[in-house]
């Protein structure tokens, strides 16, 4: 029965216009686990229970799918199972056993910053395939002026049929500000957090049959593409899928002109807290510290929940891998390449919940929410300045014999604050900036749910510049440094024709910068560099000249 099931899907495929894209929601059955892996790549899958395997594909996505003769069964669309009351009327939408209208939605946020704009500002991220917005509602003591404080991110239903989260969220933006000043959890955070909060990540999915309805929401985005398959990912490069999406984008662009340092990405479909890694079998360097947060949200929940809510897998957590790989994850990608901390939280088995049982779930969750984003500002955390200047800078924390895979996190360039989020313990931890002498602190002592503040001052190398004023030279050029070999001293050439943005940097020979000569707009001239070197060991070591449209690295040895 199933192969003829298969037989007539592939035909119903085959006869289509492509032009149209489709989504199809099946389930099959595979003996060999580790297949998931290399369809994981081709489908999106969405749950893996035993060796039933349950995933959306495009046309495309399903036409690849099919040449591994796998006899599947196609499954009613979540969003086609019953109907799902919509309001626009902003009272209604209060009691919260509604869903939105896309243009309530849009209301509802724009009214928490008109209601609360001391608290509360309205961030529009871009606009979707279909010119939808991606709204993110920041809250914070003072949210129109940057302060040194920790950034927290939620964001949900970037599957766009998953809406529990969707919900969930706008009521969390509704909790935070109606309680700050009375509840004194929700008002520290406030004061001492910057808290960002995007209830709709994929709002052309979840109204893709028209603003007016969730009915007919599907999990890919309009150009049938699953964004949670978009994004860069650890092992498989930049585009794990194929190009990025308008969305994805949007948020890479987001995530990169802010600072981060934890978040939550809501889906529906299980009951689960997912913790890095997605794509790698190996666990992260703070495996341990997930293990410890997402059981602290499960077990929370179970508090509170009905029995057998949240309770998939390792009784409602698990290692993302464990449970399927996932190519091209969000999750991984704030995690590797931002130095963040984010998990995937699975609100419901139902994807669209029935809007009356929205309250329950918020019930359940709300403690469990607010305890995540409080670990934010605990662990290890501090300023790294520079020792003559004060000036803040961005530094590299790196604890030592602990972290890999890009676990190391970054302080910020305005404030040089970083959050080192880890499990208690003791630790060394080495601060690095460019252009400056690393410094290692050891004997750093956290404890759980708490704060140990740790503030650095980096000596910056002695470096000297002067330009001989002699003419205007014809084109770049970089010199070879003299003496060369060298010790302690030696000086770098460089011809700039006209005046231009450059960096100079030195690096050692496994490519880690240790030192930054130039890192800005020069005027046109003959400049020589000094380099000191008193305290690097004997090497070879490489120093590169870039530029808008020229490049040029050279090798000098050291020798002590």
């Amino acid at each position: 029965m199933k192969r003829f099931i298969l037989f007539i899907a592939f035909v119903f495929i085959s006869s289509s216009s492509f032009s149209e894209v489709h989504e199809y929601y099946f389930k099959f059955k595979v003996n060999d686990l580790s297949l998931i892996n290399n369809l994981t790549k081709i489908i999106s899958i969405d749950n893996v229970i035993g060796n039933e395997v349950y995933a959306f594909a495009n046309d495309e996505e399903l036409a690849a799918f099919s040449k591994y003769n796998i006899p599947y069964e196609m499954l009613p669309k979540p969003s086609e199972l019953y109907p799902v009351e919509m309001s626009d009327d902003p009272q209604q939408l209060l009691e919260w056993d509604y869903y939105p209208t896309y243009d309530a939605y849009i209301t509802m946020m724009n009214q928490f910053a008109s209601q609360y704009p001391a608290l509360c500002k309205i961030v529009n991220a871009g606009t979707t395939v279909q010119g939808r917005a991606i709204l993110f509602a920041v809250i914070s003591d003072n949210v129109t002026t940057p302060e040194a404080e920790p950034q927290f991110q939620y964001s949900s239903s970037m599957h766009g049929n998953e809406v529990t989260g969707y919900i969930l969220m706008l009521r969390l933006i509704n909790h935070l500000l109606t309680n700050y000043g009375t509840d004194p959890k929700v008002t520290a955070m406030v004061n001492n957090m910057e808290i960002w909060i995007n209830p709709l990540a994929n709002p052309d999915g979840t109204y893709h049959g028209g603003n007016n309805t969730v009915n007919g929401a599907w999990r890919y985005n309009a150009n049938g593409k699953d964004l949670n398959r978009n994004f860069p990912d650890p092992q498989d490069g930049p585009h794990p899928t194929g190009a990025w999406e308008p969305e994805t984008i949007i948020y890479m662009n987001l995530f990169s002109a802010n600072h981060f340092v934890m978040s939550a990405n809501f889906h529906g479909g299980a009951e689960v807290v997912n913790y890095p890694w997605d794509t790698w079998s190996r666990l992260h360097a703070d495996d341990s510290w997930w293990i410890r947060v997402c059981r602290q949200y499960a077990d929370t929940v179970h508090v509170y929940a009905v029995a057998g809510y949240m309770d998939d897998l390792n009784n409602g957590i698990t290692n993302g891998y464990a449970w399927y790989r996932v190519a091209g994850g969000r999750q991984d990608y704030m995690t590797y390449f931002k130095h963040g901390r984010e998990t995937t939280i699975e609100l419901s088995n139902t994807m669209i919940l029935p809007p009356a049982n929205l309250p329950a779930h918020w019930n359940y969750n709300y403690r469990s929410l607010l305890n995540y984003m409080q670990q934010a500002m605990y662990g290890v955390t501090g300023t790294v300045k520079d020792s003559v200047t004060l000036a803040p800078l961005k530094a590299m924390v790196f604890t030592n014999s602990h972290d890999i895979d890009s676990a190391e996190v970054y302080s910020d360039s305005t404030f040089g604050k970083y959050y080192r989020l880890i499990l208690q313990g003791t630790y060394s931890i080495t601060y690095s900036s460019p252009g400056h002498y690393s410094k290692t602190v050891n004997n750093i002592f956290v404890k759980n749910d708490s704060t140990t503040t740790v503030n650095v001052l980096l000596r910056p190398f002695p470096v000297s510049v002067t330009n001989n004023g002699a003419g205007t030279p014809s084109e770049f050029s970089l010199g070879q440094n003299y003496p060369n070999p060298f010790n302690p001293a030696t000086t770098i050439n460089v011809s700039i024709p006209k005046e231009t943005e450059i960096t100079l940097k030195i690096y050692d020979v496994t490519g880690k910068e240790i030192s930054s000569l130039a890192d800005g707009i020069l005027k046109a001239g003959l400049y020589k560099f000094t380099f000191n070197a008193t305290e690097l060991p004997s090497g070879v070591y490489f120093y590169k000249l870039q530029t808008d449209g020229f490049s040029d690295t050279k090798k000098m040895v050291l020798i002590k």
